[in-house]
């Protein structure tokens, strides 16, 4: 296998749930008032045609006064039958959107909360997919961004995370992870029945599952930790040994995990990583990767985990703000890495995190004002760009305040969506500052600052300035990476000047920062 660069490894790390979005399923949007609370789903798979039985109950808070409940699911899927709390209804399935009367208004004034049943067969065109691994056929869900629909009648939107009681039948040669711990495993009259329990709301994009001949390993931690790799792989658990050490540097940052159990599971996908609600998803030969000094699989994890924090728990409100996941997912690995493993890998991370973008994403602003597909937010502008922000208001803010504000975000939050717009508010209201500055140039301002650059070969001096900033990095501490020929100096850019031995004009790159660098 070619070894992968280290660019091209962190793209593999950021790339989270990169894919074809929207292939084969458009869901409807959600509606105003609508919360489902709790998704109980039963589904009766056979891994050789994909074709599944379902049978799933909602319970849904919704106001008063909504006729129609509209859900998304694969116009593949003919349901067969629709209750409202008990009640037998009928139902319009046109396209992706699963039309439900919740009451008469003619007859009643309606309920503020429902059960609703729904009952359907068939082979969905999105959302549940299957792949050879040495032989052996792997079955496994993508959801993002609203994929689910393949398999699950819901409301396919990151601001209604819910939580999942989902119970699997497969025949019994299967092994089966899915989103939540793992409560019963029976094996009766050839089929194996699984049932996964998520005790914590998540995205209904991150609820999974994957169905192979998989070998699972235990470890212990800050909760119970499982490793799913397909058998001809088991050896290479290993890799992942590290999980429990960075769980428990990751709760120390971000606060409590917010689940009851955290599973990895090897999935021959397209894509690096996918933060799959406590079952992140990791493409199958990442694990036998290796570069001097770095375990890719294990970058990939770090990714995935820190999204049960900023992306599960924490949900965007809209896909406009996918930045506060992805940049969250993003900084916070270079951070865990300088935790665990000191400085200079650290400094490595954030380099790549500002060297592996493109002008025209680095350019874009970081919040759009709509788009037409969540595909068009999906750009390493939420990633690297993201990241980059999340950098500046650790340095602006001080780490003392930086991560109990993140930690007070996520507990303010825990039941509602956020927004770019609340995120600064809750930021500002604990940390007692105006982040405006960042916000106006760095999320909702286009184009970069300029860091213009100045070398005196006399006297052997680079000297610089930021030029464009809006004053959004006045006196932020972060560094340049000065090289000359073979020497590297990491100098902080307040310092303003830099004087190295060598006669040759230094390269200067900024740390973590997107700049453009001008002689």
């Amino acid at each position: 296998m070619p070894r992968l660069s280290l660019v091209a490894l962190l793209l593999l790390a950021l790339a989270g749930c990169r894919g074809d979005a929207g292939d084969g399923v458009e869901a409807p949007g959600p509606q105003a008032g609508v919360d489902v609370r709790l998704v109980e789903a039963e589904i009766v798979l056979d891994p050789a045609t994909l074709a599944l039985d379902g049978t799933v109950a909602l319970t849904l808070a919704h106001p008063p006064s909504l006729a129609s409940l509209v859900l998304g699911l694969d116009d593949a899927l003919e349901v067969a039958t629709v209750r409202v709390d008990g009640q037998g209804v009928l139902f319009v399935h046109e396209g992706d959107a699963l039309s439900i009367p919740l009451f008469d208004p003619a007859v009643s004034v309606g309920d503020s909360a429902s059960v609703v049943e729904v009952v359907y067969v068939g082979t969905p065109n999105a959302g549940l997919y299957a792949e050879d691994a040495d032989g052996a056929r792997v079955v496994f869900t993508d959801g993002w961004p609203d994929r689910t629909a393949g398999w699950l009648p819901m409301v396919h939107h990151p601001s209604d995370p819910a939580r999942l009681d989902l119970t699997l039948d497969v025949p019994a040669a299967f092994e089966v992870v899915a989103s939540g711990a793992p409560v019963s495993d029976e094996v009766v009259g050839g089929r194996r029945r699984a049932r996964f329990v998520l005790d914590g709301d998540a995205p209904v994009y991150t609820f999974a599952f994957a169905v192979g001949d998989f070998t699972v390993t235990e470890q212990a931690g800050i909760v119970p930790i499982r490793h799913a790799l397909l058998a001809a792989d088991a050896g290479l658990a290993g890799r992942l040994g590290r999980t429990p050490e960075i769980l428990a540097a990751l709760a120390g940052m971000l606060g409590d995990y917010p689940y009851a159990s955290y599973a990895t599971v090897q999935v021959p996908m397209v894509y690096a990583g996918m933060e799959n609600a406590t079952a992140a998803f990791l493409r199958a030969d990442l694990y036998a990767e290796t570069l001097p000094g770095r375990v890719p699989v294990e970058e990939v994890n770090v990714h995935e985990i820190v999204h049960q924090w900023w992306g599960n728990a924490v949900v965007p409100a809209d896909w406009r703000d996918l930045w506060i996941a992805e940049g969250a997912a993003t900084f916070l690995t270079a951070a865990l890495y300088d935790t665990l493993d000191g400085r200079d890998a650290g400094r490595a991370f954030l380099t790549l995190m500002s060297r592996s973008i493109g002008n025209a994403d680095a350019d874009a602003r970081l919040v759009p004002d709509g788009y037409a597909d969540p595909a068009d937010v999906l750009t390493p502008t939420v990633y690297q760009k993201g990241g980059s922000v999340f950098y500046l208001l650790s340095l602006a803010l001080g780490e003392d305040v930086f991560y109990p504000a993140l930690r007070a975000v996520a507990a303010d939050y825990a039941d509602r969506p956020l927004s770019t717009e609340a995120f600064r508010a809750s930021l500002e209201q604990t940390a007692g500052r105006d982040l405006g500055p960042i916000f106006d140039r760095w999320v909702w301002g286009e184009g970069r600052p300029t860091l213009r650059t100045r070398w005196d070969r006399d006297t052997r001096t680079l000297a610089w300035e930021i030029e464009d900033d809006g004053g959004s990095l006045a006196g932020l501490p972060f560094e340049l990476r000065i090289a000359q020929g073979d020497d590297v100096w990491f100098v902080p850019v307040t310092e303003g000047v830099f004087t190295p031995p060598g006669d040759d004009r230094p390269d200067v790159e900024p740390v973590g920062v997107l700049l453009k660098v001008r002689r």
